[in-house]
């Protein structure tokens, strides 16, 4: 999927994003509906250029920052504070593979229904008995033990989101699979727990 290139309002050359022309040196008059992959000038795909991302964000900053436009016009100063914030959402939003498939996901679901609760087969049980161990563990102190849970956890954590490539992928081949994208969304939904009990043991 190609992503949306757009032409300058004030020059017509083509925008690397539709934040600012580097042409001319021009803010861009925006739209609040631009979701984070169009920010940042890319399709909306799983797979990204993380140094690409980073040298995007670091240039758009440099251009686009509120306090370049001090001496400027209210609304070059208005352009530049609403160009800023949604720069900084897509890229803490896109920089990381969990937040990524999050935000992805419903924008290639689009009006498909998906369940949003859903869990993989046994995994609630294994997170109640987790969740019972980590008691145990806190109340007495057992340090040993709650560093070999935070790397079982972690190994589970890391294990899920090696699989969003794959699974994003095959969506890309098969976009009628609906089945594809609840795979997705329980896998995201399994994250979500294992999250929480890291937090929560990390947090101690």
């Amino acid at each position: 999927m190609a992503s949306e290139h757009t032409s300058c309002q004030s020059c017509g050359d083509s925008l690397i994003s539709p934040l600012f022309c580097f042409s001319c040196n021009s803010l861009q008059t925006i739209s609040d509906d631009l979701d984070h992959f169009k920010v940042m000038g890319l399709p909306h795909c799983f797979e990204i250029d993380s140094v690409e991302l980073e040298n995007r964000y670091q240039r758009l900053t440099l251009e686009t920052h509120p306090d370049f436009f001090g001496a400027d016009s209210e609304k070059q100063k208005r352009l530049s504070e609403k160009s800023s914030v949604m720069l900084n959402a897509a890229y803490s939003t896109l920089r990381e593979p969990s937040s990524r498939a999050k935000y992805l996901l419903p924008l290639l679901a689009r009006e498909k229904s998906l369940e949003t609760d859903a869990l993989p087969e046994r995994f609630l049980q294994e997170m109640f008995t987790f969740q019972e161990s980590l008691d145990e563990m806190l109340e007495s102190g057992d340090q040993s033990a709650l560093c070999k849970m935070n790397e079982d956890l972690q190994n589970r954590h890391t294990f899920i989101e090696s699989n969003y490539a794959d699974l994003f992928k095959k969506f890309e081949t098969s976009p009628e699979n609906h089945e594809i994208l609840q795979q997705l969304q329980t896998q995201l939904n399994a994250e979500r727990y294992l999250r929480r009990l890291l937090d929560r043991i990390n947090s101690e």
